[in-house]
Parts: C-alpha cells; sequence; structure tokens
C-alpha cells in the first residue's frame, strides 16, 4: 500500500510506499519522523489489509475515486459549453451527441478508475491493495467529516492561543475580570 500524508510540522504533501512494513515516515522536506501505528493493518493470507489509519490510528475512513475532481467537472464544463454552441447552431442531434458523449466519457473514467481509502481526521490517503478489505469501508459521510472538520478547527484554535501565549501576548480580558468602573462621579 502507498500512504500519502501531510507533515504536521511543515504541511509538505510526502508519500511512502509499502506503508505495512514501514515503522515510521519521513517528511522529505523538514525530516520530520511520525510512526507508523503498525496495529492498523492485519496480516491474511491474501496479505496485508487496511484496518484503521496508520497515521493516527482512528477506524473512521472513507474512499473516493482517486481521480482529479476538477478534471471530471471540467469534461462536463466543456462538453456543455461545446453543445451550447451547438444549440444555438440549432444542430440538436448533434447537441444531443455531444452531451451524451461527454457524459460517457465521465462514466467511463468514474468506472475505470480506482478509489483512495481516506482518513476523516488526518486527511491521510492509503492506495493499493488491502487498502478496502471486503468493501467494508465506504463513501463519505457528511456528519463524520463535520465533526471531525469541527476538531481541526478547536485543535487550530488551541494551537494559536498557545502560539499567543508563548510569545507573551496576553488574550483580551473578559469583561467579568475587568476592574469595576465608579460612576459616582
Amino acid at each position: 500500500m502507498e500512504l500519502t500524508f501531510a507533515c504536521s510540522r511543515c504541511s509538505e504533501v510526502n508519500r511512502a510506499s509499502a506503508i505495512e512494513t514501514l515503522d515510521r515516515v519521513v517528511c522529505g522536506k523538514c525530516a520530520c519522523e511520525r510512526p507508523v501505528h503498525r496495529e492498523s493493518f492485519s496480516t491474511g493470507e491474501a496479505g496485508a489489509s487496511l484496518e484503521a489509519c496508520p497515521m493516527c490510528a482512528t477506524t473512521d475512513l472513507y474512499i473516493q475515486k482517486d481521480f482529479p475532481q476538477n478534471l471530471g467537472i471540467a469534461i462536463v464544463v466543456v462538453g456543455f459549453a461545446i453543445s451550447s454552441v451547438f444549440w444555438y447552431w440549432e444542430r440538436p442531434l448533434v447537441t444531443y451527441a455531444i452531451l451524451l458523449l461527454s457524459a460517457l466519457a465521465d462514466m467511463i473514467l468514474y468506472h475505470r478508475v480506482p478509489n483512495v481509502t481516506i482518513c476523516y481526521r488526518c486527511l491521510s490517503q492509503i492506495r493499493g491493495a488491502g487498502s478496502n478489505p471486503g468493501d467494508r469501508i465506504h463513501a463519505f459521510d457528511l456528519a463524520i467529516g463535520e465533526r471531525y472538520r469541527q476538531e481541526r478547527i478547536r485543535v487550530e484554535e488551541l494551537r494559536s492561543r498557545r502560539a499567543s501565549v508563548d510569545v507573551g501576548v496576553n488574550p483580551t480580558p473578559s469583561a467579568a475580570s475587568a476592574p469595576p468602573v465608579d460612576e459616582s462621579n
């Protein structure tokens, strides 16, 4: 299996092959080492299979097509734009043929392109044989995705607060902690 992950220190995107055999991965830019959770893989007769994310050990994973979404959208948009020109020229058969061909090209790509397994928490991507054993990992679930998105936002807020305290900048005091104002004058 191949792992694509973002470095926690410098955010550089890195790749590691044969991840099921590695103990740690190293960032190619800043040389930051991160351990690989070996318990994320189970070995069987067919080889290693993925049970959890090798970077953060969460079992919340989803699959999607390993295809650039922008390219898929571009195929549909270009097909629509070209068919609009032929519709303007009052050529409905050519218009429908172009729309049908663009939809057919998109459908062929959808069925030919393999899936990639993605971690909800750290957004690491796992490709290759064994990355979705027995088709037990399903498509993206919005509720789970939103829960982890909110978690990332809270973690980032905590990091920014810690950084401001480390620099010596005090957070603004709340109204409850401010001294009372004497309004008798």
